[in-house]
């Protein structure tokens, strides 16, 4: 054995380009039919690949405001901020919520506390 044997060959780096565009043109082609065979089982199934208002059936879209939430996004509005703030200040103070009735309102902390005291 010489040192001839031994020698490390390295092969061409070659691209066979028009392999390459022949995959691409298929994989282009086969998801174009794709997208067709999905609109038109589509419009069989609908009716029509675009939605129209008329005739429109399903549930009516939902109300601007459910159980005093705004169904807005919030960076458009501090509703939410704002109530929740409203909902905090209840929370600490005292108030009457009927006064005929004599309920009064009294701050969460010391609600808590009585109720402590009267499992005692």
């Amino acid at each position: 054995m010489s040192a001839h044997d031994f020698e490390v060959h390295q092969e061409e780096d070659v691209v066979a380009s028009r392999r390459l565009v022949r995959i691409g043109v298929v994989s282009v082609a086969v998801g174009a039919i794709g997208v067709l065979v999905a609109g038109v089982l589509l419009a069989i199934r609908v009716g029509s690949v675009r939605p129209s208002n008329a005739g429109a059936t399903g549930p009516p879209p939902a109300p601007r405001e459910i159980s005093q939430v705004e169904q807005t996004p919030i960076w458009n509005t501090r509703v939410a901020w704002d109530l929740r703030d409203a909902q905090r200040r209840e929370l600490a103070g005292w108030g009457w919520v009927d006064r005929d009735a004599g309920i009064a309102r009294i701050p969460i902390d010391r609600a808590m506390d009585l109720v402590v005291k009267e499992s005692r």
